[in-house]
């Protein structure tokens, strides 16, 4: 039995669709990550998960159990929220221990529970501490206990870091991460930031416009898009588009790509020529990733030549930007391999790794 079912939820504001029939199922000890641009839905999905806003059709099940008509306090639920929500005028032990009050858990058996909480957390020396005296980090620490002081059968997180800067970001992750893998408690985590969604999650939905995209493993996700929207998001740096030619020449398929040294024409594997000759197309958008786009090296059957306009160095590796059939094209390549600016650099495309999508539908082709 699924820890939770979301099953044909919609949901509406007048004549505003906001959600349209999302389906999922998430197992005990699943880690979920809802991933989409803001206005996607994501947050108001999680908000009916908490029973913060009803549904307009379909039906929550948790544990077998239906929750729609539950109030948020009966469905075993804990959510930890963006701007932390706690009391200003309570210490931290007084935060983490007001939801045990208002159940009437015994006062030995709160003691119990804030110190298991505080040691798992490791936020003992701060239990006597008000809000305004901790970190945005701490702060975020004693919502995640509060939380996790109830033992719910289901965690949801709506964006609990984007309030922190960069490098508390990487390290609230790693915490958040190392405590699922420690309780094995079902969660559902909502983030804009596709950087998060790779690394915490074992399962993801990719969501656009009130609808699920595509569910999967984050490698599946980032190695098999079902479309271009997909593909687009997740990824950083994103996934580069190039619209191209198909070829034809001596009964096989080529690309044709175009740089500063003029077209080139680029064999596809022969798994890719099947699949695109059966769909008869003759203009496709290539997607291929800046790490599948590397420095040819010096004999070399099949490169494009290009003229590069921009490089960044991140340390371990270097973004070369350039144009290739008039769209910006992002390569990777190792620091001792960086070019300079307006240097000619042939560029080897991987096309085992490429996708393909149909240039008008943006239904991924091969």
């Amino acid at each position: 039995m699924s820890a939770l079912a979301i099953r044909n939820v919609h949901k509406r504001f007048g004549d505003t669709t906001v959600l349209e029939d999302i389906n999922l199922e998430v197992d005990e000890g699943d880690f979920l990550i809802l991933v989409g641009p803001s206005g996607c839905g994501k947050s108001t999905l999680l908000n009916m998960l908490a029973g913060l806003e009803p549904l307009t059709e379909g039906e929550i099940l948790l544990n077998g159990q239906r929750i729609n008509d539950r109030s948020p306090r009966d469905r075993n639920i804990a959510m930890v929220f963006q701007f932390y929500a706690l009391y200003p005028n309570m210490s931290v032990r007084r935060n983490i221990r007001f939801g045990l009050q208002m159940r009437k858990v015994p006062r030995a058996q709160q003691a119990e529970i804030v110190r298991n909480v505080a040691r798992i957390l490791q936020i003992e020396p701060l239990l006597d501490r008000k809000p305004a005296q901790l970190s945005g980090g701490q702060r975020q620490r004693v919502a995640i206990g509060r939380a996790l002081a109830r033992d719910p059968a289901l965690f949801l997180f709506d964006e609990p870091l984007s309030n922190l800067d960069a490098k508390l970001r990487v390290e609230m992750r790693t915490e958040i991460k190392l405590l699922h893998q420690r309780l094995g408690t079902a969660m559902v985590y909502v983030t804009h930031d596709q950087i998060e969604a790779m690394t915490l999650g074992n399962r993801i939905a990719v969501m656009n416009e009130g609808r699920i995209q595509q569910l999967g493993s984050p490698q599946d996700i980032y190695d098999n898009p079902v479309n271009r929207y997909v593909a687009g998001f997740i990824g950083s740096p994103a996934m580069n588009f190039i619209p191209c030619d198909l070829v034809g020449e001596n009964g096989a398929l080529s690309l044709s790509l175009s740089g500063a040294g003029g077209p080139a024409h680029l064999p596809l594997p022969e798994a890719l020529r099947a699949r695109l000759g059966a769909q008869n197309k003759t203009r496709v958008v290539l997607g291929v990733r800046p790490e599948h786009v590397t420095p040819a090296g010096p004999s070399h059957d099949s490169a494009v030549d290009c003229t590069v306009r921009v490089v960044e160095p991140t340390g371990p590796d270097t973004y070369v930007f350039t144009q290739v059939n008039e769209v910006e094209v992002i390569a990777r390549c190792t620091p001792g391999q960086a070019p300079a600016p307006e240097e000619t650099l042939a560029l080897n495309f991987d096309l085992s790794r490429a996708v393909f999508f149909d240039p008008d539908s943006d239904a991924r082709l091969a």
